[in-house]
């Protein structure tokens, strides 16, 4: 695979994960620039907790959906988990409160102490995503994911969650019953929502539209990381479509025994990446660049690399 191209235009969401440092928002940013520049509605998003797309970019594209300015068809968000907390309380805050004070003698505080449970904000940032993807607005989604340890346990967060709401209607219909007082919230509904959506997520991640690149550096430490990454998303019925070697050094620009000691490291990772990932699912190389990457400019020259 010499280019991306033919794989990003077959699917409507393109994540980027891979090791922390390695390049993914970088590569994510040039490839969602690339597609809108093509003409397709694209949106950049990040659930990475530390972003760095607004440095990227050049413009402050935190929590609200925002136009990358003098680039068409190209709206960034970077995840703020904390409104994605205060978006599930207005979905799900007055039924989770009419549940819990059927059973006992709680006030509205509830809402809040479910909002802010370990996990809640997390999982609902990948309906967030959902909502994006199911809808009308964009030909294209590009995900930022957050470094690779935290995306596999997004997912696998979303895997417990459903398999647990199967088995709760049941739980607390014993509990229901062992409980005196008259209980007239019924949580059967909520449950099942919370399921289902689940569910839905669960099913993006793996539908035919969706595809992850594993972006990596041609080090001893990064592609190690990188067969765990792939092994665990194919585990879980996730396609990776490809594998981006980033920072690649050039024998030609400096004859030093440093720079020469750098590039054969460099030249033996990517041979073995090569020969794991060359043929399926494919690798593209960039190179390494002499100065840093930020604004449209340097991005255009990234995706010449990714897609020419």
């Amino acid at each position: 695979m010499e280019s991306l191209s033919p794989l990003v235009e077959s699917h409507d969401l393109i994540a980027f994960t891979g090791k922390g440092g390695v390049g993914k928002t970088t590569s994510a940013a040039a490839t969602a620039l690339h597609l809108a520049e093509r003409g397709e509605r694209t949106l950049l998003l990040s659930t990475d907790r530390s972003p760095s797309l607004s440095d990227i970019l050049g413009t402050d594209v935190g929590g609200e959906v925002t136009a990358v300015p003098g680039v068409e068809n190209l709206d960034a968000i970077e995840m703020d988990f904390d409104a994605v907390a205060e978006r599930w309380k207005e979905a799900y805050g007055e039924e989770v409160y009419a549940v819990v004070s059927s059973f006992m003698p709680v006030d509205r505080w509830v809402i809040d102490y479910f909002a802010e449970a370990p996990g809640i904000s997390t999982q609902f940032a990948l309906s967030y995503l959902l909502e994006f993807y199911e809808g009308e607005t964009y030909d294209r989604i590009v995900w930022d994911t957050a470094p690779a340890g935290a995306t596999i346990g997004l997912i696998e967060l979303e895997e417990k969650l459903y398999e647990h709401l199967g088995t709760a209607p049941k739980f607390y219909a014993k509990l229901r019953a062992a409980i005196s007082r008259d209980t007239k919230a019924d949580p059967s509904k909520l449950l099942d929502e919370w399921r289902e959506l689940a569910q839905d997520c669960l099913a993006m991640v793996r539908s035919d539209r969706t595809t992850f690149l594993v972006v990596t550096n041609p080090e001893k430490l990064a592609v190690n990381e990188t067969q765990r990454i792939t092994a665990e998303l194919e585990d879980r019925g996730i396609a990776v479509g490809g594998i981006v070697a980033n920072g690649l050094l050039s024998e030609s620009l400096c004859d030093c025994s440093f720079h020469q000691d750098r590039v054969a490291m460099q030249r033996e990772h990517l041979a073995e990446l090569e020969s794991v990932y060359g043929q399926d699912p494919g690798l593209v190389s960039v190179p390494q660049f002499s100065t840093e990457v930020a604004g449209v400019d340097s991005l255009r020259e990234v995706g010449t690399h990714l897609f020419t």
